[in-house]
């Protein structure tokens, strides 16, 4: 009967322990990820100031945005990466991968370096607005 009573003291234990490290683990792995209104698909409208024509890409250039991470198109290629939230209004987008395909989308460098060098957001309207240092990049409308 005490051995019994000694394994069920044991299980309990056990299971306790594995219980708290995966509280531990959820919670750590929570921290940096964006808010719930940026986890959309966004499609971009303005660029450095400039409405985007059917000019400046083969196709608009959208990013799809998870708790953690980015994908999307730069008008031609594919793009992905990691997304990190730094704090109200802060984000960066990192690990930018992009395919290589040759494309005539005049502004495709220019959004991908704006997207690279991105560090603030604000949504207002259902809109996206990115901007970096210097301010103001690009602004996106629900896709």
């Amino acid at each position: 009967m005490k051995r019994i009573l000694m394994l069920l003291i044991a299980m309990v234990l056990v299971c306790s322990c594995k219980s708290t490290k995966e509280t531990k683990t959820i919670n750590s792995s929570s921290e940096g990820l964006v808010e719930k209104k940026l986890q959309q698909t966004w499609i971009l409208e303005n660029l450095n100031g400039k409405v985007v024509t059917d000019k400046d890409f083969s196709s608009s250039p959208k990013i799809i945005i998870t708790p953690s991470a980015f994908f999307g198109s730069t008008g031609c290629n594919a793009v992905k990466g990691n997304l990190v939230s730094k704090g109200d209004g802060k984000i960066q987008f990192l690990n930018y991968t992009t395919e290589t395909k040759k494309c005539d989308a005049k502004k495709e460098g220019e959004f991908a370096q704006l997207l690279k060098t991105t560090s603030g957001y604000s949504i207002k309207d259902n809109k996206l607005f990115l901007s970096n240092q210097f301010g103001l990049t690009m602004s996106f409308k629900k896709g």
